[in-house]
């Protein structure tokens, strides 16, 4: 697969980005994030990397190492965020605690936590959009992980670009009211999209104070990228992280996706795409979280609920 002409032509149709985007790419020191950023550089993306350093022992000195490093030869920003300096304790013993109080499983909890430092700290950084470095094994692993547990609907307007449709915002920001407004956005329905920008102007900001996320290898399946970071020879670890078990997500990857053809993968994600994904509209209220203002579904964001427990 020529995955650098998937990534412009995944870009493209779905308006990810545009050159004069401030482009930051969230980085795990891993072979999908890594490849996406080195892509979107060569593509002549304005690029910034943006490092969480979760306090995983070795692992995440390794991963930290590799892409400073790896940065430096890009000619690349690079923003790494000291978890234990952000939220006061490392990932470890955040994940610890709320197994124990409220039964959350680590990849919950990481999944919070990362997208809610990730968002604040583009936004500091003054992106226009965050990428991500899902794939299609994440993607079909996602469909079939929501269907088995009976949450379909979790992944209603699916796309490479996260957001949803005509979404109903209630209040302002710390910033700016949005006078309950509706705002015409694209993408699926895990979290607020940003407004449309079909012209070749930076992508505007809404007034939640959400930076968009978006995903140029949705449709690249995870052996292809992994085939591309071993040709460019890239010096990082393709280990998974260490946390990573033990939970119904990476079960699931495990006795399904892995044993999936690639083309069966992307029948999956562009099926559900087809059906569910492009039919239902996401009409929940969305808001500014009454403790940190970042966006969110009720009145306090999920960080916020769970970071009270610890």
């Amino acid at each position: 697969m020529d995955i650098e002409g998937k990534v412009v032509e995944t870009v493209e149709e779905y308006d990810l980005m545009v050159k004069k985007d401030k482009v930051v790419v969230a980085l795990s020191g891993g072979k999908d994030s890594t490849s996406v950023l080195y892509i979107l550089k060569k593509l002549g993306y304005d690029v910034h990397g943006l490092m969480i350093d979760l306090y995983l022992g070795e692992w995440s000195e390794i991963h930290k190492k590799n892409m400073t490093r790896f940065c430096e030869e890009l000619d690349v920003p690079l923003t790494v965020v000291d978890l234990k300096k952000e939220i006061g304790q490392g990932i470890c013993f955040v994940k610890a605690v709320l197994a124990k109080k409220k039964g959350l499983t680590g990849c919950t909890v990481c999944g919070i936590i990362k997208r809610w430092v990730l968002n604040k700290w583009a936004r500091k950084l003054g992106a226009d959009v965050i990428v991500t470095g899902h794939n299609l094994d994440d993607e079909a692993q996602n469909v079939l992980m929501n269907y088995l547990k009976g949450n379909v609907s979790l992944g209603a307007g699916l796309a490479p670009m996260t957001g949803g449709s005509q979404l109903k915002i209630v209040g302002g920001s710390s910033s700016e009211s949005s006078g309950g407004s509706e705002l015409e956005i694209l993408g699926g329905s895990a979290s607020l999209g940003a407004c449309v920008a079909k012209n070749q102007e930076p992508r505007t900001k809404n007034q939640l104070n959400f930076v968009q996320r978006v995903k140029p290898l949705f449709f690249v399946p995870e052996s292809e990228v992994r085939k591309f970071a071993e040709d460019m020879k890239f010096d990082i670890l393709y280990d998974r992280c260490p946390c990573a078990f033990g939970t119904y997500r990476v079960d699931t990857r495990g006795w399904m996706v892995e044993n999936m053809k690639d083309e069966d993968k992307l029948k999956v994600v562009e099926g559900f795409m087809e059906s569910v994904g492009g039919m239902k509209k996401d009409d929940r209220e969305v808001r500014s979280c009454e403790v940190c203002g970042e966006v969110s579904r009720g009145k306090v964001c999920k960080f916020c609920e769970i970071v009270q427990c610890v």
